[in-house]
């Protein structure tokens, strides 16, 4: 059966989660603009939908396994819209959250980024919302902005054609949206920040589960300032006390080899990483200010996790030079 045409396209990729990919559906379905929305479903190969969740999609777009950023590419090319909105089977968008991205697209950006608006109740969970609210403060500040996250995210069709879309070179669900936002950047095209269109997110549940994810952000980020080595300096969604904390980190070594000789230099260590998680901190105490103390250890456990990623992205060999 042909699908009418219709001016907005979402695009959720999946890779056998169907039971989050159902919440997802559903809370599409309950979209302010549904009448204007065309869902498109992505498969990234794995197992058949379930004809009960398939119902809830416009469409339904199936593939061999190659990552998200191949089944992104997929699921736009064989929508209709003009404007393609993104995000993930794993988050629900609230019910305005459609409209809100669009709303944005129609200040004239040619792609935007939205939020998460929650990330479940756990601590790690809690203190990995308090960094995104940090990073959120961060985009506030800014009229044009350079990184598009596609957990929430919209971008005019024209732009993706122009650009190609994501790089599929990127074989996991990392850094194939920042690759894509440094391209549209550094062409000219108009990034901004849309803090409402907001998506509600478990985040990972365990500190264990952190620490390998930020091992993997940091990882692919070095295939990424490979092509752009400007953004290692400076970008909209990095703060720079985090920068510092992942120099810190490792320097924490030497600190504690100097010991003998001395408690100054541990000491020094100390204050100096205190200070540097103090923003992340203030923004802790607006938004969960019971879990302030913590915030050092979390800045720690974080700044290793991405030190280490970073590490091991310098001497991989597998994707991360393509």
């Amino acid at each position: 059966m042909s699908i009418p045409s219709k001016n907005i396209s979402v695009i959720v990729p999946s890779y056998n989660d169907a039971c989050n990919l159902e919440k997802c559906l559903e809370a599409l379905n309950r979209q302010t603009v549904r009448n204007d929305l065309e869902i498109v479903v992505s498969l990234d190969g794995g197992e058949q939908l379930p004809p009960a969740v398939a119902a809830f999609a416009d469409r339904v777009v199936e593939g061999t396994h190659c990552g998200p950023a191949g089944a992104r590419n997929r699921g736009w090319k064989a929508s209709t819209g003009d404007l393609v909105l993104f995000t993930d089977s794993d988050c629900i968008p609230c019910p305005d959250w459609a409209r809100q991205m669009v709303m944005a697209l129609g200040t004239g950006a040619d792609a935007v980024k939205g939020v998460y608006s929650e990330g479940g109740i756990r601590v790690i969970q809690r203190l990995a919302q308090i960094e995104f609210n940090e990073r959120y403060r961060l985009l506030s500040k800014c009229d044009v902005i350079d990184i598009v996250d596609t957990y929430s995210a919209g971008y005019r069709r024209s732009v993706l054609e122009r650009t190609g879309g994501f790089d599929e070179s990127f074989p996991f669900p990392d850094h194939e949206d920042v690759d894509l936002s440094y391209r549209m950047a550094g062409e000219g095209y108009l990034l901004r920040f849309a803090p409402e269109g907001k998506v509600s997110h478990r985040h990972r549940g365990t500190w264990k589960a952190y620490f390998r994810m930020k091992f993997s952000r940091g990882r692919w980020r070095m295939k990424v300032l490979r092509r752009f080595p400007r953004k290692a300096g400076a970008d909209t969604y990095t703060p720079l006390c985090m920068k510092f904390q992942i120099i810190l980190c490792p320097l924490l070594v030497p600190a504690l080899l100097l010991l003998s000789a001395g408690s100054l230099p541990l000491a020094l260590w100390g204050g100096l990483f205190i200070l540097s998680t103090i923003p992340l901190a203030l923004t802790a105490m607006r938004s969960d200010p019971v879990l302030v103390p913590l915030v050092p250890l979390f800045a720690f456990w974080r700044g290793c996790a991405l030190f280490s990623g970073l590490l091991r992205g310098i001497f991989a060999s597998e994707g991360v030079n393509k």
